[in-house]
């Protein structure tokens, strides 16, 4: 379907409907797409609005343009809960940060506007050409978003693919970006498909069909898609005993976690809630302990271990530790085994580190924000290896990017995650963030724990089901059972190589085509 052939069928619609149609559907798609409400059908009717505006596009400005509105409208939806860090815990004044949200939202949207642009470019001439086009453009532009200037990858489409009847398997055997492509795939099929029946329709009573075909291929593709979802993990087998573990929320609240008067009262919980727990492994949040290793009292780390030896238990306790006059975001364990650590490797732009500060100079006047000065820890680390299992860690927001998590691979046996999402308030991002997490265990086909401060905190299953959580916002100790995993998914050893290249080729295959027509008119 093309801009040329058949498109008459809505050329004539006025730009700024054809906008906000996009911005409409752009928005719809993150907020009912992705966590908390999680239909995971619905991207698949969002990207086949948008395909279907895109195919009718009649220059390349008009749909990078509806590119761009769909793409604003999707992240400030979506995202947008990055102002409450910049103002409620950053000292930034409300306005600016919302000025500054709406800026990253609208840098975000520059990826989907250059895709959209390029699918409006290839003028694709067949639905299904068209479709294999859209897709590979999008996923291409959502890769260059989740490896420029550090990445970003919330809201990736193929992590809404995580329900019950989701396709998620194919995530599991090409990874999250290929899931993604399914769901672009399908909608953009689905629009081009539509639209070009309906041109070629004659009466209402054929236009009517031509309506009523294009549905019940959407319906047909979600049903084959979905047999698919109740796939379990064939690629991977149990690994050592069941052990019971402790997941601790202390709650603590962002307010008041580095306030110097309320040092105290935070070790005093978190040695309450060890004391309580039942585990053999008990995992803290990240930071739990807020103060360097170094200047936590020696008396206090001593009682902790003393409690775990107790125990016959390892502690994994979220604490800055400081070398060499740096500091890192780390995970210590203490306990039974041998005290080992992790360094945080995928630091936080702006929250653990400032980048650009002559250009952002503006920016970081406004800003205040606590233990912001963090050094990377190195990506080569020797994994924690406690109570017979290995653990594949990750701080914070690593476990949003794949290749993050992908490191620890094929040699964890459980995924662990210690964050801490009060920096977000009582926004999406909690829920947004497991559903990430969700994402990791079917791409690994490993048990992922969370341990959060205020939630959510939560057991993963290696099927990316939810099988235990606390409620956000409250004090608590998760115990749960669980048993590692050995093996390696086909996405665990090729990772994003084989989307990658099937990107390429649609993007190729569609310049190449594209350039051939346009040699031959000429």
């Amino acid at each position: 379907m093309t801009s040329d052939e058949g498109s008459s069928v809505g050329r004539g619609l006025p730009t700024l409907l054809t906008l906000s149609s996009a911005a409409f559907a752009g928005a719809l798609t993150a907020w009912l797409g992705f966590a908390p409400v999680g239909w995971w059908w619905f991207p698949y009717l969002g990207f086949a609005a948008l395909a279907a505006l895109i195919a009718r596009a009649p220059t390349v400005r008009r749909g990078a343009l509806l590119g761009f509105a769909f793409g604003l409208a999707y992240f400030l939806a979506g995202v947008s809960w990055v102002r409450v860090s910049m103002n409620e815990f950053g000292g930034m004044p409300l306005l600016l940060a919302w000025f500054s949200a709406f800026l990253f939202c609208a840098f975000l949207a520059l990826y989907p506007a250059l895709a959209c642009a390029f699918a409006t470019w290839t003028r694709a001439r067949s639905p299904v050409f068209f479709a294999f086009v859209f897709a590979s453009a999008w996923t291409f532009a959502e890769y260059l978003r989740a490896h420029l200037f550090t990445g970003f990858e919330w809201l990736s489409v193929g992590v809404s693919q995580v329900g019950p009847f989701a396709p998620s398997v194919i995530a599991t055997l090409l990874g999250h970006f290929a899931m993604g492509f399914v769901v672009l795939a399908a909608g953009g099929y689905i629009a081009a498909a539509g639209a070009k029946s309906l041109a070629e329709a004659n009466g209402a009573v054929r236009r009517r069909a031509a309506y009523w075909l294009a549905a019940a291929q959407f319906v047909g593709l979600l049903c084959f898609l979905g047999l698919f979802g109740l796939t379990g993990n064939a690629f991977t087998s149990q690994s050592g005993k069941l052990i019971q573990v402790s997941l601790l929320q202390g709650n603590v609240p962002q307010s008041m976690k580095w306030e110097p008067e309320k040092f105290v009262q935070t070790l005093q919980l978190y040695e309450k809630l060890v004391s309580q727990a039942k585990g053999e492994l008990i995992i803290l949040p990240e930071t739990a302990l807020p103060a360097p290793l170094s200047r936590i009292p020696p008396e206090y780390i001593e009682k902790l271990r003393g409690i775990a030896f107790s125990k016959n238990a390892n502690l994994l306790i979220g604490v800055p530790v400081e070398e060499g006059g740096k500091y890192y975001n780390a995970a210590v364990s203490m306990g039974v085994d041998d005290a080992q650590q992790y360094r945080k490797v995928h630091l936080v732009p702006f929250g653990e580190y400032m980048p650009l500060r002559g250009p952002l100079a503006w920016f970081y006047a406004n800003l205040t924000i606590p233990m912001s000065d963090f050094t990377a820890g190195d990506p080569a680390q020797s994994p924690i290896k406690v109570n017979g299992q290995t653990l594949g860690i990750s701080i914070c927001y690593e476990d949003a990017f794949a290749r993050d998590v992908l490191r620890t691979m094929p040699d964890a046996t459980l995924l662990v995650n210690i964050s801490n999402d009060a920096w977000f308030g009582k926004s999406a991002a909690a829920e947004q963030h497991l559903q990430l997490a969700q994402m990791r265990a079917i791409e690994t086909g490993r048990p992922m724990l969370r341990a959060n401060n205020t939630g959510i905190t939560a057991v993963i299953d290696d099927k990316g089901h939810v099988t235990q959580r606390l409620e956000p916002w409250t004090e608590g100790i998760l115990e749960a059972t669980v048993q590692g995993r050995k093996g390696a998914t086909p996405y665990s050893m090729w990772g994003d190589l084989p989307i990658l290249l099937i990107c390429i080729a649609g993007i190729g295959i569609g310049a190449a085509q594209r350039l051939r027509r346009g040699s031959a008119t000429a």
